[in-house]
Parts: C-alpha cells; structure tokens; sequence
C-alpha cells in the first residue's frame, strides 16, 4: 500500500497512464499543441509492446512488435520522419507446412496453401464470403456476438483442412482461440485491417534498427514530461480535475487519456470509474497468448537448404516462422511465433527450454544440422505485468452487444491504445490512430472547458 498522505501533488492539463506507441503519441501531440502533460510509465523503459535488442554484432532484434505494411500510413510516416531502414522478409526458397503435430512436413513455393485443387477452392470461396459480409456485419451484431468465430469459419470453409489453416492463420494473427472470441470480434478486426488483403499485406517489412527508435524519438521530445517507474495504483475524479495515485507521487489534470491494454485497468484503479456494464466486459476480456522467439545464426543457413524461412504449423509447439535476416545476410535470423493454444503449452516453461524446444522443432523438419544458434531470445508476453498479453486482448463473446462504447470517454478520462482503435486495431498503426482520436477528444474538451 502506498502511503499517499505526504506525496507532493504535481499538477498537469493532461496526464496520460502508458509510455508506449499510443501513450507517448498522444503526449507527443499534446505538446505540440500547447498543452502541459506528463506520461506516466510502470515500466523503467519505454515502448509499452515494443521492445528491441541490440546484439555485440551492432545488429538489432525486435522482441516485440516487429512488421510494418505499407496500408499503414502513420507507422510509415514516423518510420520515414525518423529515417530508420525498411527490409522485406526473404521469401525466396520453398515454405514449410505441418498439418498436425507429428505430421510429415509439406514444402511448396510461393503463396498457396499446400492444399488440394478443391480444397484451395473451398478457401477462396470462404474468404470471399467472409469480404461480403464485411459489408453488412455491423448490422447483424445481435447474432454475430453470441457465435464464437470458429462456429462462423466452420460455416464458411466446408472441409476440415481448410478450415484447419483458416483457424491457425486467424488466431495466428488475433492471438487467441477462435472458440474464445465471436463472430463480430473476428470481422471487427478484419474490417479494421481493410480486409482479407489488408491482412496479408501487414508484414511487408521490419526495420534494421529495430521498433524501439521510434519510440525513442518521441521520447526525447517529451524530456521530463516522460516519468518511467511510475506504476498507477489509483484514479478518482472530482468535478474540476482526476487525481492518479503513484509511487512517485499524485499528479493532477483536467484530462486523462489511459493507454494501456484493457486488462491492466484493474491494477491501475481504473474500473471503479466505469459503470458496471462496461467493467463486465473487461473482465471478459481475452488476452492475446504470444510468445516471441528470436534465433540468431552466424548466417541464414536455411537459404543454403533451398527454404525461404517462412513456415505455418497447426497444433504444434510454433504457429510461424518469418526470416528477419539483416538485408546485407551479415546474420541468419529466424523469428518464430507461439500464439494462442501454442504459447499456453510453451508459457509455464523456462526461456531456455522454450528456445531448446523449438530448436528441437525445427531440426524436425531438416534433414541437415541445424547450427547452434549465436544468440536467443524468447519472451512471453502474457508473463510481463505490465502487458499481460499481446498482440492485443479482445472482448470475449458478447462483449459487443454488453458495451458498443466500451472505450467512450468516462466523465474526464478518454481511452487509447491498439485494442480501441477502429483502424488496424492490434497493430502499431492502430496504437497511432487511437491516440489521434483519444488527442481530438482531450482538445476539444480543454478547449469547451475555457470557452465556459
């Protein structure tokens, strides 16, 4: 319990709770504006979900968000605005595929699924119908949310194999059973991403510096406006201001914006502002189940082999794997994703058998020696507290119809972060247009307030 009764009380116009992309963007332009605001971060460092590595060698991995698509205007004017280097994934060689745990590997060029002619036609035909109903889904909300998504796959993709990849790619890139979201949730996101092609086109590059410098960059406009090691333990608002409640002290505003995912709001002290039907839904949240592991190998010795480095396995230990190799090949670097049902069986192990397990995995699928990697990382973001999760945590089934203004702004406190966004939610991008809305929102209501 922290003693509060001595703290100083530090006075803002605007405080924001969260120093990553959204927090520190909605800071950003805050001050831009004229507006005194201070962040406040639990974290001793910046970035919230993105989080990068510099390797002995001088080059850099991203241990959290990672790929960039072009669709993604404001993630791709900061990138250009701070100059950092842009590498397209390798996708030259064959791609590796397992149908089930145990399965003998499938490998085949270019983009098709390793799949039947009929069976690649029961997807395209699925896929088609899930772009039609992006047009009318929002309409349909009484039914779509009391239907799990993998109940709305199933009557879309006939037969199971293509409903099996169907599955593993959506939860692959929603991070979570399909059984444990609706329907609506499901198209909420595909409609967020502009579609089925916006999807596929959201990794078309990383960056050579890695993430974190774009989060540096807006930091050091910030200077002491940034306070790190600040963990919220309460929020209360009075007819003139909101007070949070620090371990560095109490700080004051006439606005808050919260950026942080949904699932910490109970630690922060936040759900005794909400009403009771929107705290429900938070409770129902699902957390994104991800674990991220990076493997670094003096050089891509899987090129030498004819593979690309990119793989999709269904039931196994690893969802995917991308080559994030240095464009110049100085290094061979394999990202490897666990999510949802993967990450729940490798999330209760230590980082070095996660690692040794998926090496274990992939020599699986070779027939010549996997290297020994020369360095390893493997993080599980449901173990961090202060993210709980990642991608993004979603509402669970029938969170839509309980609270379509789950994130509308609550007396003085306005809401960003990835999981509001109404634009690639989940993504760095969304992060971004979550805090333009959640910083129109705060102006307009200091600017109503001085006009009274």
């Amino acid at each position: 319990m922290i003693d509060t009764s001595k703290q100083k009380i530090y006075n803002y116009d605007v405080l924001v709770i969260g120093g990553g992309l959204a927090g520190l963007s909605s800071a950003r332009q805050l001050k831009s504006a004229g507006v005194s605001v201070a962040v406040l971060e639990a974290r001793d460092r910046i970035g919230g979900r993105l989080f990068s590595q510099r390797l002995d060698t001088g080059h850099t991995i991203d241990l959290g968000a990672q790929f960039i698509g072009d669709a993604q205007r404001r993630i791709s004017a900061l990138v250009d605005e701070v100059g950092l280097t842009r590498i397209s994934p390798n996708t030259t060689g064959y791609n590796c595929f397992l149908l089930a745990p145990g399965a003998e590997p499938i490998f085949k060029s270019g983009d098709r699924l390793p799949l039947s002619v009929l069976s690649q036609l029961d997807v395209l035909v699925g896929m088609w119908r899930f772009e039609q109903k992006l047009e009318s889904f929002q309409s349909n909300m009484d039914m779509l949310d009391t239907i799990s998504a993998n109940e709305f796959v199933n009557k879309f993709i006939l037969t199971q194999t293509p409903r099996d990849f169907v599955a593993a790619y959506a939860e692959g890139e929603m991070c979570t059973s399909l059984y444990g979201i609706s329907a609506y949730e499901f198209l909420d996101q595909l409609k967020s991403t502009g579609g089925s092609d916006g999807e596929a086109d959201s990794a078309q590059w990383y960056l050579a510096e890695g993430t974190q410098p774009l989060a540096e960059y807006i930091a050091d406009k910030l200077g002491t406006s940034l306070i790190l090691s600040s963990p919220v333990s309460k929020i209360h608002q009075c007819d003139d201001c909101v007070t949070v409640d620090t371990a560095t002290g109490i700080y004051r505003a006439r606005q808050l914006i919260v950026a942080v995912p949904p699932q910490l709001y109970g630690s922060i002290g936040l759900l005794p502002q909400l009403p009771d039907y929107r705290r429900n839904v938070i409770a129902g949240f699902e957390c994104g189940h991800v674990i991220k592991t990076m493997l670094v190998f003096e050089s891509p010795w899987w090129r030498d082999t004819g593979a690309s480095g990119r793989g999709l396995a269904i039931g196994g230990i690893l969802n995917a794997a991308v080559d994030s190799s240095p464009a110049d090949n100085s290094l061979g670097i394999l990202t490897v994703f666990s999510t949802a049902s993967s990450a729940r069986r490798l999330g209760s192990q230590s980082e070095e058998y996660r690692i040794a397990s998926i090496l274990k995995y992939i020599q699986s699928l070779s027939d010549v020696s996997v290297p020994k990697p020369v360095f390893a990382r493997s993080i599980d973001w449901n173990a961090d507290p202060y993210s709980l999760g990642g991608y993004a945590s979603r509402r669970g089934i029938g969170g839509w119809c309980q609270a379509t203004d789950l994130f509308a702004r609550v007396g003085r406190i306005h809401f960003a972060g990835t999981e509001t966004a109404t634009e690639w939610r989940s993504f760095m991008e969304g992060a971004l247009q979550s805090a333009d809305r959640a910083v129109d929102d705060v102006l307009d209501e200091l600017r109503s307030c001085s006009l009274d």
